[in-house]
């Protein structure tokens, strides 16, 4: 075909140099070679595993704990992870993330009356799912609701992978 002419690839119409898109299908000149083509996405190379020191802080953080008479309160703060598990720890008690890592719980696991430590043999799992939930699960199924930005959870399944936790 001469050059004053282009094949539509969808349709198969001839048309003029000048017209610059078939009207049928509205396929511009320009790009008839891309139509069809497939790109594919590659993921990215295999990382290292990355390192986490502990005690590590993933701020932002809203979650539900219970207080010492029975109620449910949501509280605002930050998870401390440590060698040990995780530490729910409320803006409300006024502690400093590097002492509360620092300092051993009550027996109950009671930092604070608003913050409290999980250990990870009391975590069954981590579930952040759009249509299952964002929680917690203690080995007595138990779920505390935890609220993180996009980054929190990404930083959560690092810390999931280093203590030994399944995640969802």
């Amino acid at each position: 075909m001469s050059e004053l002419h282009w094949t539509c690839p969808k349709c198969g119409q001839v048309y003029r140099a000048e017209e610059e898109r078939c009207p049928v299908c509205f396929i511009t000149r320009e790009n008839r070679g891309v139509v069809g083509r497939a790109t594919t996405v590659r993921p990215p190379p295999e990382s290292e595993e990355v390192e986490v020191r502990f005690p590590y802080v993933i701020k932002e953080a809203r979650f539900n704990v219970p207080a010492p008479t029975g109620a449910l309160f949501w509280t605002g703060g930050v998870v401390v992870a440590v060698e040990g598990g995780l530490i729910l720890l409320s803006d409300r008690d006024g502690l400093d993330p590097a002492q509360a890592a620092a300092k051993p719980p009550a027996p109950d696991g009671r930092l604070g009356d608003l913050s409290c430590f999980l250990p990870s043999s009391g975590i069954s799992r981590v579930v952040h799912h759009k249509l299952t939930g964002y929680f917690i699960e203690t080995s007595e199924r138990r779920k505390i609701p935890l609220r993180l930005p996009n980054e929190g959870w990404e930083e959560m399944d690092l810390i999931c992978d280093r203590l030994g936790i399944a995640r969802a």
